[in-house]
This record gives structure tokens, sequence and C-alpha cells, in this order.
């Protein structure tokens, strides 16, 4: 019998030995980035599903016969079209529509289309590390943009883009994540968004949205998108089911000019997304959508006066701050200067509480600025964890003498 084959000499350039390894969670898990686990509408999914196969088993079983269409379902991309009209309130139309395997698969789309390797492209200072590990992937040159807890500061951006094409390095597009950002939890008022639109316009810069949690408001009001403030095309506009119903479901959306849905679905592979997951999702939110959000928000707002309340009580004499998000999944920790709780990450975990340490979410992977702070998800673990879990936090900082 032969030996093994070896396929050491074999590997592309691009290749890289990513270890295989089951998602370990800790007692009091903040570390996740997933919605209310109680709120997936199961049942109701389950039950959209068999209404649209019972009401026409001919179309459906002929539709399932085949690969999905490039675009992804007409049917919830129709959905989609008018539910961005009445949510988001502008107007496309559902071939203007692209539906992805999540969010992810929509960034990274357009991520392709428009990045040359060695092109600079803007993010916040901390941005979502899917995102930036994709943008690294594809040879970008990520720089961070200044924010504070209103989100992007638009005198800043403009500044930096005019230093950065002095010196021969005009950024190519903005990426941002303005509603509930992820880590920060920040929302870009209507006027810092108008603002940042002039910025664009002036340095010619377009901007990749990523709305993914518009739907998970539970005060407040939402904010128009930046699409919604601009249709000259300098808006790719990209949003998700995956956060508001199950992110198993893996399926989200972009919408852009049409040379760049035609570039962007260049590097698709394969098909569209699943069409079983499609009509579950297209059947539910049409008779479920305001009732679905009118029952998993009120879940959400516990959830994060929860932790907020056991952070004032553990955290409130530390010199610690922390977001106190309107939507959204999370809160932004931020330690005094001297602490190091990336350091000690790992070890936190064994111990009990999972978070993400602020450096993994630096755009610009340098690891200045993120040391001291940490995502700290509220929407997972239970009201009454979410209390426990901070309190003990709080005394593995001190144990490590992090506070």
């Amino acid at each position: 019998m032969a030996g093994s084959f070896s396929y050491d000499t074999l590997f592309s350039e691009n290749s890289s030995d990513t270890p295989l390894s089951a998602v370990k969670h800790a007692k009091y898990d903040f570390a996740v980035a997933y919605p209310a686990p109680e709120t997936l509408p199961m049942d109701g999914l389950i039950q959209a599903l068999r209404t649209a196969v019972d009401s026409d088993s001919g179309k459906t079983a002929r539709e399932m016969a085949y690969y999905p269409h490039q675009l992804g379902s007409q049917e919830l991309r129709e959905y989609t079209s008018a539910k961005l009209a009445s949510d988001r309130g502008f107007t496309v139309g559902a071939d203007e529509i692209v539906l992805t395997n999540g969010s992810g698969e929509a960034n990274g789309l357009v991520i392709q289309a428009l990045t040359n390797p060695g092109d600079v492209v803007l993010a916040e200072d901390f941005v979502y590390m899917g995102t930036t590990n994709q943008l690294r992937r594809f040879g970008a040159d990520i720089r961070g943009v200044a924010i504070d807890d209103g989100g992007i500061i638009p005198e800043e951006l403009d500044e930096q883009i005019a230093t950065l094409t002095a010196q021969g390095e005009k950024p190519k597009y903005l990426y941002t994540i303005p509603e509930h950002q992820n880590p920060t939890g920040s929302t870009l008022s209507a006027e810092r968004r108008k603002a940042i639109l002039d910025v664009a316009h002036r340095h010619g810069m377009p901007i990749l949205e990523d709305d993914c949690y518009v739907d998970l408001r539970f005060e407040g009001e939402t904010q128009p998108a930046f699409r919604t403030l601009d249709d000259s095309g300098i808006v790719v506009y990209v949003a998700s089911f995956s956060k508001l119903l199950a992110p198993g479901l893996r399926l989200g959306y972009f919408t852009a000019t049409p040379e760049v849905m035609r570039r962007a679905l260049g590097f698709k592979i394969g098909s569209g997304p699943n069409q079983f997951a499609a009509l579950a999702v297209e059947g539910f939110l049409r008779n479920n959508l305001d009732s679905h959000r009118d029952s998993f928000n009120p879940v959400l707002r516990s959830k994060r006066d929860a932790m907020v309340a056991s952070l004032a009580e553990n955290f409130g004499d530390t010199g610690a701050t922390w977001s106190i998000p309107q939507g959204g999944c999370y809160v932004w920790l931020t330690m005094p200067e001297t602490a190091d709780i990336a350091a000690i990450r790992d070890e936190v975990f064994e111990q009990g509480v999972g978070y993400v340490a602020g450096t993994n979410f630096e755009a610009d992977a340098s690891g200045r600025i993120g040391k001291n702070c940490a995502r700290l998800c509220f929407a997972f673990e239970s009201v009454q964890k979410n209390t426990e879990g901070i309190a003990l936090l709080a005394q593995l900082f001190k144990q490590h003498g992090q506070m």
C-alpha cells in the first residue's frame, strides 16, 4: 500500500492552514454575535414554508428542480423591494436586488468588484472583523476613521481623505455600519450622514453601507439610510435577514447601480441562495414582520438594560465607560487606558466570561487602540445571565489586576 500522499508543494500561495475546531462558549457568553435565541420564529417559519408548498406544490416543485436564479428568489426580492420602500424610504425594483448567503457574501462580492491589491479603504476605527478580514483577503489597505459616541466624525473624515490624497493614497471607498454599529453600538445621525455624503461626493468616494442591524431598534428613531438620502449611485446598500430572523438562514442582499451589480455578480460562484429558506422568509415576513419586531425588540431592551445596570453597579467607580445603544446586540466597554483586557481575554474566558477584545476590531490591525476595550453581546444571554456575568467579569478583571 502506498504511503500517505503529500500536498506540501501543491498548495496555492493564497491558501492558509486553517484550524478546524468546534466553537467554544463560556458560561456567560458575551463574545457571540447572535440575536436573542428565544425570539427565533421557528414555528412561524415552518408554517410559512408549509403554506407556500401547499398553496402551489407544482410551482414549488418546479423551482426546487432547478438551481435558484442568479439574483435569488423572485418573490423574496419583490418583498425586499417593498420592505425597503416602507422601512427605509427608497425605491428599487426586484431586479435591482441581489439575494446572497448572508450579508457577508454581499459585502464580499462588492469588495471584490471594487478592490485592487493595495487600494486604501476607509472604515470606522473599530469595525466588524468579518468585513475587515474580507478586505484584507482581497488586498485592501484599511485605514481607520476617527469616531466618537455618535459614530464617524465627518470633519475628521474629510481631513483624512484630503491628507491621504495629497500623499498619493486616495481612498477607494468607505465601508461603514451606520445603525447600531458592530462593535460600538453607535448610530450615525441624519445630520452626520448628510455631511458624510457631502464629503464622499467632494472626493468621489463611494460608500459601502452595511445596514444589517437596522431592524433591531428598540428605542429612539431609526435614522435614514445613506441610500435613502442619496440616489446618485454613490451608495452601495447591503442588509440582511439573519439578525431579524435567524443567522442560520444565511440570507442577505445588496442593491447597487447596474454596473456595480454586474461586476459583483462576476465573482459569485454558483446560483442564488437557498430557495427553501427564501420561501420561508418571504412567507413569514409578509404576514408577521411588525408583530415579530414588536415581540423581540422588548426582549433586546430588557437584556441591554440588565447589562448596563450591572456595568453601572460593578464598574461604576473604576473609570470605565460603556455605550448604551438604542438597538442592535452590543455594548462597547472601554476600560482606563492603562488596562490591557486583550491580554487576559483567554484566561477570563476559561474562568467563565466570554468577550471579544477591542484589538480584534481595529480597522488597521495595529494593536494600538483596542487593548483596553471589549465588545459585549447582550442579546444572546438571558437577563439574569447578563446581570451575573458582568458581576463576574468585574471580579475577574480585579483578579487579573485590570481594575
